[in-house]
């Protein structure tokens, strides 16, 4: 394997690089291995490490869409949270001409979850939107134009007004 990829680290994460969630489709790694192109491929970036940088791109590429190689990198990853965490590690027994298996990642949220969690966000914008602005030292009601409290001073912890 690429020895910039490996061994994990937090600061190496290739999902944290790419920007996406580590259950992102290989559409989606795809899309964002273009979008780093874009910024690091030679052609248009006249940065001494721009050739480097593309090569690190192409490596995360590699890995990310090849799913034997993936599995490996994700296992890998999460050995090195619960490490960190301090949780204990899976340990298998060794036995001969069997492989051990594999630990199994959490499961991606379902479409309906997710969906349920976009619900409550947009509920919580919209009530957001509807608070009436309040001090944020005497919590008095205050007008919608005004900016701080007239009964203390303070600044406000909400505000209405139009931006």
């Amino acid at each position: 394997m690429d020895p910039r990829i490996y061994p994990y680290s937090p600061n190496r994460d290739l999902y944290r690089l790419l920007e996406v969630h580590p259950y992102a489709g290989t559409d989606e790694i795809l899309a964002a291995c273009r979008r780093l192109t874009r910024a690091f491929h030679p052609d248009t970036n006249e940065s001494p490490r721009a050739t480097q940088e593309m090569q690190v791109v192409n490596a995360i590429r590699r890995v990310l869409t090849d799913p034997g190689a993936r599995a490996e990198y994700d296992v890998a990853r999460q050995r090195w949270i619960a490490a960190a965490s301090s949780a204990p590690i899976p340990r298998y027994p060794r036995t001969r001409g069997a492989e051990r298996p594999i630990p199994q990642i959490a499961t991606p949220p379902s479409a309906v979850g997710r969906y349920l969690r976009a619900a409550l966000v947009g509920a919580r914008a919209a009530v957001s939107a509807l608070r009436v602005p309040r001090c944020s030292a005497c919590r008095t009601v205050v007008e919608e134009s005004d900016t701080f409290c007239a009964a203390c001073g303070g600044r406000l912890l909400t505000s209405r007004r139009a931006a």
